[in-house]
């Protein structure tokens, strides 16, 4: 073989080299391209409800008023989310958030052969809306689970439950509620995978107004404002933050600016009452 011939030779071997690498490249790049998630929809017509799940899940549903999300098995199914409509009663003076709770609590209790779990009550809450707008409650709660052999108590929180308020009248509120199984805690539940659920949710019929605090705040800051305002101006929000009965928030007319703190309930019919409003010291 002379010299040219030896040339040519590895000419072409790079260029093959190179074309295999190429297709290889090509091929890799095509194949590591995510496919789109599927996802279904359950409808809920005797409560005017739907909502959307990952197509890999089924769902299960028990009556109109309970239904499971999860892997279906032969046993019955092994769940992520629950979803369940049920009717809260308020008490004289409570609250929603406090009346949630309490009823959440009162599913939480249960007894195995080795131990016991109760819900203790609120650990927080938050408003919460969904990608369609309705607004709910994201809550979570505190627990205590017994261990029977040795006494011990360990606290462990419950959660999360997304709580949309459908009607109220008179005390008496139907809510529907996305949460982790009655069998998992916190540590245990899919949180992302619950709350992706509980955003899907839209209502055949706008449900009852429940948490919007930042616009009953914007809506009436000039009210609440202990200052009045001057000059001409108008009160309007820069900023506000909410959460579990408090929040804080910055305001001004063009000319003076202030910061509060507040409280705030919602009651069981839903209604929002201020019950402090304070300006910080400048």
């Amino acid at each position: 073989m002379n010299r040219t011939t030896s040339v040519i030779l590895s000419i072409i071997g790079v260029i093959v080299l190179v074309t295999i690498a190429v297709y290889a490249f090509e091929k890799n790049d095509t194949v590591e391209t995510p496919a789109a998630v599927s996802a279904e929809t359950y409808q809920n017509t005797d409560h005017g409800y739907a909502l959307s799940y990952p197509g890999e899940l089924d769902i299960l549903v028990y009556t109109p008023d309970m239904a499971t999300i999860g892997t279906l098995t032969e046993g019955g199914i092994d769940g992520i989310a629950d979803v369940r409509v049920a009717s809260i009663q308020g008490e004289p003076g409570e609250t929603f958030m406090a009346a949630a709770s309490r009823s959440l609590a009162d599913l939480c209790a249960a007894d195995g052969p080795e131990a016991s779990f109760t819900c203790t009550g609120l650990d927080r809450g938050m408003p919460f809306l969904t990608n369609a707008g309705a607004a709910g409650f994201e809550v979570y709660l505190k627990g205590e689970l017994k261990t029977f052999s040795t006494g011990a108590v360990e606290n462990v929180q419950k959660g999360p439950y997304y709580v949309f308020l459908m009607q109220g009248d008179a005390g008496a509120s139907k809510v529907l509620v996305v949460h982790a199984p009655l069998n998992q805690n916190l540590a245990e539940a899919n949180v992302d995978a619950i709350r992706a659920i509980a955003k899907s949710v839209t209502f055949a019929e706008a449900p009852k107004e429940l948490a919007s605090i930042d616009q009953y705040i914007a809506d009436n800051i000039s009210r609440l404002s202990p200052e009045p305002e001057v000059l001409g101006g108008t009160y309007y929000v820069t900023s506000i933050e909410t959460e579990n009965g408090a929040g804080v928030v910055s305001y001004e007319d063009g000319h003076n600016a202030y910061t509060a703190d507040f409280t705030y309930s919602v009651s069981a019919e839903g209604a929002i009452s201020i019950d402090s409003f304070v300006i910080r010291p400048i």
